[in-house]
Formats: structure tokens, sequence, C-alpha cells
């Protein structure tokens, strides 16, 4: 009767056990789960914006100031401004130098301006900034003093020969035209030899267009020959001014000529350079005695490339122009160049030797 009972009960143990694995009770291994990964959409490579290149020979810039009053050519497309106000103008070219405008006017600022009317002037005020000392610091060279009617224009080179006590700058170009009642004052700082030229070239460049006292003296361009009262000589002509004589036309200088001038108008065949076939150059272009050996008033210079001489002579600018207006100019004690890059030499001599007689 107890194993009837027994299997009564294991078989019931079984039924239901057989039940729930129906039902989903138990350990029936879990359906295998996919995983799904989604994949990223690549993001585009950005095109990097493109830096425009500045060809710096490409074009020359002329800058007018905001009021109208002065322009200046710069030399290349590297050179931005920095400063435009009242009485101040400033540019830089990074890593090549400065260009500094100033004007001032009116009896209190021109009691208080010192100007560089001669060359001891200059040196002191170079010594004056940052203590320096000429000949171990610094030295002058090329200075100018003019007369334009009045203005006094004045220019010169500071050759820097410390850079440490120039902020870096080899060379200081400076600049002025100053009267009783206004100045205005050019200085440009260039950190190489190379600069140095086209850092001049836009130094000359200047121009002053507003209404001032000092407009005559600042045109902007160089002189032409027949208009140099210095010389008084259109000298591509073979022309004596004070005696209105035309020496290419073969004029005999007794029939009019200005003794006082010191002119013989009858032989001169050469050209304003020095170009013609006389073997016998007499003095033609108008110059005393004082101007032929004053060699800061004529010079005799030599082309490099083949060693053509030639006359050069200041315009009343600061400028050294040749007799057809072209002009040169000064990178140390001796080498020259003019605006086409072409190199000339100076020995130190004035015009009487371009006029000496060849024997």
């Amino acid at each position: 009767m107890k194993n009837k009972k027994l299997l009564a009960v294991l078989a019931l143990a079984v039924s239901a056990s057989v039940l729930m694995a129906g039902c989903g009770f138990g350990g029936d291994e879990p359906e295998e789960q996919v995983e799904v990964t989604a994949t990223p959409t690549p993001e585009a490579t950005p095109t990097p914006e493109a830096t425009p290149t500045v060809a710096p020979d490409v074009q020359d810039t002329t800058y007018t100031s905001a009021d109208g009053s002065v322009s200046i050519k710069l030399p290349d497309a590297t050179w931005a401004n920095k400063t435009d106000e009242t009485n101040t103008l400033s540019f830089e070219s990074p890593n090549v130098g400065n260009i500094l405008i100033l004007h001032g006017q009116g009896e209190e600022t021109m009691a208080a301006t010192v100007i560089p009317s001669t060359q001891d002037m200059a040196v002191s005020l170079e010594q004056a900034d940052n203590d320096k000392v000429q000949g171990t610091d610094f030295e002058i060279q090329n200075y100018t003093a003019n007369d334009v009617n009045g203005i006094g224009v004045y220019s010169y080179v500071t050759h820097m020969l410390n850079t440490e006590k120039s902020d870096g700058n080899l060379y200081v170009i400076h600049k002025v035209f100053a009267n009783a009642e206004e100045y205005y004052s050019i200085e440009a700082s260039v950190k190489t030899e190379e600069a140095l030229a086209s850092a001049q070239a836009a130094v000359d460049s200047f121009q002053i267009l507003g209404n001032s006292t000092l407009k005559e003296a600042a045109p902007g361009t160089a002189a032409s020959a027949d208009n140099n009262a210095a010389a008084g000589t259109d000298a591509a002509a073979g022309t004596d001014a004070n005696a209105g004589t035309d020496a290419a036309a073969g004029t005999d200088a007794n029939a009019g000529t200005d003794a006082a001038a010191g002119t013989d108008g009858t032989a001169d065949t050469s050209s304003g350079d020095g170009s013609g076939g006389s073997t016998t150059i007499p003095n033609s272009a108008g110059f005393t005695d004082e101007q032929l050996t004053d060699t800061n008033q004529t010079r005799t210079i030599y082309r490099n490339s083949d060693g053509h001489p030639l006359v050069i002579q200041p315009d009343g600018n600061g400028n050294w122009v040749d007799f057809d207006g072209n002009t040169y100019t000064f990178t140390g004690e001796q080498d020259a160049y003019d605006a086409e890059g072409n190199s000339y030499y100076w020995h130190g001599e004035g015009a009487d030797v371009y006029y000496m007689p060849v024997q």
C-alpha cells in the first residue's frame, strides 16, 4: 500500500516537472542575441582657408593721409599703415622697418622743436637718443642742407654701428622740411642694407598736399634739370641759363654769353650724362669754380658695370640728381644706386674731375 502511494507521488512529481518545462520554467539556454553596431558617418575633412601670399614687388602703394594733407609712396605691399592721426602718420613692414611722419606748427611748437639744420646738430640729436656715442654707436652719412625759397630741407642717414641701441635698426633715414612757422619730419628705419634704397625712395616721394607753408619744398618728385636753380642749367641741351645760349646750336659765347657765369658755350658736344664724343669737355654746365670742387654741390660718380662717369647735384629737396632729373641714392660713403637698381661708385670727387680736359 505504501509502495503504491510512493509511486503515485513520483508520478505527480514527474508530471509537474514536464508541465513546468513546457511553460518555460527551468534552465533553458537564452536565445542568441544579435548586437547591432551603428557605423559612424565619417566627418568631412575641413578645407583649409587659403592664406593670401603678399607679392611685395607687384605694386607700389601710394598712401594719402585721412585728412588729405600728405602722401607717400610706400616701398611695396608689405608696408601697412599703423597710425593716421592729426600730425602723426606711421607705417610698418614686418621684419623690414618703420616709417614715421610728424608735423608741427605754431610758435610754441617751433620753439620746443630742434631742427637738424647743421650736421653737428644732427649728431647732437642722435647722441641725446639712448645715450649713443658717435663713432661707436652710430655715424652720420650724406648730410645735406638746402634752402628752397626760405624753406630749409635737411636730409641725412644715420648708420647704426650698435643696433642694440636702435631697436635692431641698421639705418635710419631722416628728412626734415622746416621754416619759422612749421615743420614736417620723415624718418624711415630699416633693419637691413637691402631695404635701404627702397626706403630712401619712399622718403623722397613724400608730398605735401594740404595748405602748408612748406608745400613748395615737397613736390614729391625730383625737380627737372631746367628748373634747378642751383645749377641754372639744362645740361641735356647744353644750355647756360644765365647766358641764354644753346651750346648744341653752335652759338658763340661772345655773342651773348654772360661771362660772369664762367661758361664757354662753343665747344661742348657732350650730352648731360657725359656720353658725347668730344675729347675735351669744357665747363658748359654753368657751374662756378666753388660748385665744381665742393662735393656737397657736385659729384662725379662712375657706373660699376662699365666705369661710365656722370655728374650729379642736389636738387633742392635733398635728392642727388643728374641733368635729366634721374635720382641717385647713396647707401654708404661711396656706393650709390639709380631708380633702376644700377650701381655706381663715388671716389669723393666733385664735378671738376668730369670736366677736366682729357690730355
